[in-house]
């Protein structure tokens, strides 16, 4: 009698090979970052505005590779300009901010004990004697520590020099070569796939660069949009450093919703200081109740789509735990890889609902 020879499920063994990327790549950019980051940074470019050379290679009489030259010139010259005119005024900002921030903290913390002496004062039955402002000055003095901690090893380290050094001069290098040689690049790796499993494999690949081209392209539009709205809706209001508040918060939820829940941390804590009404602050809440609303309402609907297909309670486990076990490339790897990753588990539901065991009477 022949022995049956065992054989792990074709999605099972997908979902492996996925996982194993999926950790190889946050390894590398955590623990290799010098090199892996700044190729990390080009291939994010490069499948950006891979769609723009695609078109003027196929819709103008320019080569790919002086297309791909164009776009890098024109996006630095963009870059340069936005950095030229936006930076004095942001370190400006930044200044301010920095200057002002004792007397802020002091202003937010006698407007937080009078708050506090009040809830136990009044509400002694419900809360006990319990101190606010030592949970608060707990927190903000935890927070601060950490971030001057950051701050000081990414200025005074000479690794991080190197870093940013490289980001600069040869981030643009290597997008360009990225670009120019994509679809050479596309024609080795698909070449390197067993003709057996091409079909399969091309199907799958073409459905990540679904999730990720939606995740990606639009969440970079949908950050800009937040920046902006954020920046608008807190000068209305007459918000002390409006625009900065705004830009870090939109820019923050290129890690979704990091940014617009420190920027509102922020909003209050400043907002708290300067007014002496409890309506102003009130209309800080509703700014970004309206805008965050409206994101994940119209503008990620519409801009990101469906095609990432996550429930918002996988979103924020998939935060939670990447960003728990990974830390910050965790964080900015989630989404697309919590897509992907749901992506093979149905595979895998799929096979074993299709299988003998399951639909055995």
């Amino acid at each position: 009698m022949k022995k049956k020879n065992f054989s792990l499920p074709s999605p099972l063994i997908a979902l492996i090979g996925y996982s194993l990327t999926v950790l190889l790549i946050i390894f590398s950019l955590k623990h290799i970052t010098l090199l892996a980051a700044p190729v990390f940074f080009s291939f994010v470019i490069a499948y950006l505005f891979n769609p723009v050379v695609n078109y003027l290679d196929k819709k103008t009489p320019l080569s790919r590779g002086i297309a791909a030259a164009l776009l890098m010139v024109t996006l630095l010259f963009i870059f340069s300009t936005v950095l030229i005119n936006l930076f004095p005024y942001v370190v400006d900002q930044v200044k301010q901010a920095a200057e002002k921030f004792p007397q802020t903290l002091q202003l937010f913390s006698e407007k937080v004990k009078v708050l506090s002496d009040y809830i136990t004062k009044n509400f002694s039955e419900y809360v006990g004697q319990f101190d606010l402002m030592g949970k608060i000055e707990e927190m903000l003095s935890s927070v601060l520590t950490d971030l001057s901690t950051l701050l000081v090893a990414a200025f005074s380290s000479l690794y991080s020099f190197l870093l940013a050094l490289m980001l600069l001069v040869f981030v643009p290098l290597i997008s360009y070569y990225f670009i120019k040689d994509y679809k050479n690049m596309q024609r080795t790796i698909f070449g390197l796939i067993p003709s057996r499993l091409k079909e399969r494999v091309i199907n799958r690949i073409e459905q990540m660069d679904d999730i990720l081209s939606s995740f990606i392209r639009g969440q970079a539009i949908v950050v800009l949009i937040l920046a902006v709205l954020y920046s608008v809706g807190l000068s209305l209001i007459g918000l002390p450093f409006a625009i900065l508040i705004g830009v870090m918060a939109g820019i923050g939820d290129i890690i979704p919703y990091f940014g617009t829940v420190v920027g509102f941390i922020i909003s209050i804590i400043v907002g708290l200081a300067h007014y002496d009404s409890v309506e102003k602050l009130l209309l800080v809440a509703l700014v970004f109740g309206i805008v965050k609303g409206t994101e994940n309402w119209y503008f990620y609907p519409k801009i990101v789509g469906k095609e990432v297909g996550l429930h918002f309670v996988w979103v924020l486990v998939s935060i939670v735990v990447f960003g728990r076990l990974f830390g910050f490339w965790g964080l900015l790897v989630a989404i697309p890889s919590a897509a992907g990753l749901k992506m093979h588990i149905n595979d895998l539901i799929k096979y074993y609902k299709d299988s003998r065991f399951f639909k055995k009477e």
